[in-house]
């Protein structure tokens, strides 16, 4: 009986995450510079646990069932997978995971899903550490010079990013625009 309970709970899990894919996806790609239809194949399954809240492998998104029954709310989780989902950055090391996982947290608050346990926020010295952190500083970086996140997502999707990119989209080189977030954020 209680396998029936699970698989009811994963099913009603999976709806739920395709319904939010349907709902904000082109939302989503909108905001990393996705052009056309999101991806064929998406996927969203469901793990009874594991070591975070959601992850995307390919286009797979797999959603941890223990996660969403303490944090039901958190569309925000599916749709930063969803981001994953859409740019497929060929290259995830430590020259890119900062900024792709910072961008899939941007989709999250510039479409409104942030969540107490994840606000873009300021830390100093924080702004390439990826996650909400980033996010801000992307957040800032929109203000700077609108479309910067998108032409970056594209260019991790194309596998054609690095760090020269910044002085190509905003005009500065990285470490600069850092600094100059730094002060506007203090």
């Amino acid at each position: 009986m209680r396998f029936l309970r699970w698989r009811a709970r994963d099913e009603a899990l999976r709806a739920w995450g395709e319904s939010l894919i349907e709902r904000h996806g082109a939302d989503v790609a909108r905001v990393i510079g996705h052009d056309g239809p999101l991806p064929h194949g998406l996927r969203v399954e469901v793990a009874a646990g594991g070591s975070g809240a959601a992850w995307t492998s390919g286009l797979t998104i797999t959603l941890n069932a223990r996660w969403f029954a303490e944090h039901p709310d958190d569309a925000g989780g599916v749709l930063h997978e969803l981001a994953h989902a859409i740019m497929r950055a060929p290259r995830y090391d430590e020259t890119t995971i900062w900024l792709i996982e910072g961008i899939a947290d941007h989709v999250r608050d510039a479409l409104g899903f942030d969540e107490r346990w994840t606000f873009a926020h300021f830390e100093p010295g924080k702004a390439t550490a990826g996650y909400q952190t980033t996010a801000h500083f992307l957040a800032w970086l929109e203000t700077e010079r609108a479309g910067a996140v998108a032409e970056l997502s594209r260019r991790l999707s194309d596998g054609t990013y690095d760090r020269a990119a910044f002085e190509a989209i905003a005009g500065r080189r990285l470490e600069d625009l850092v600094a100059a977030y730094e002060r506007a954020s203090t």
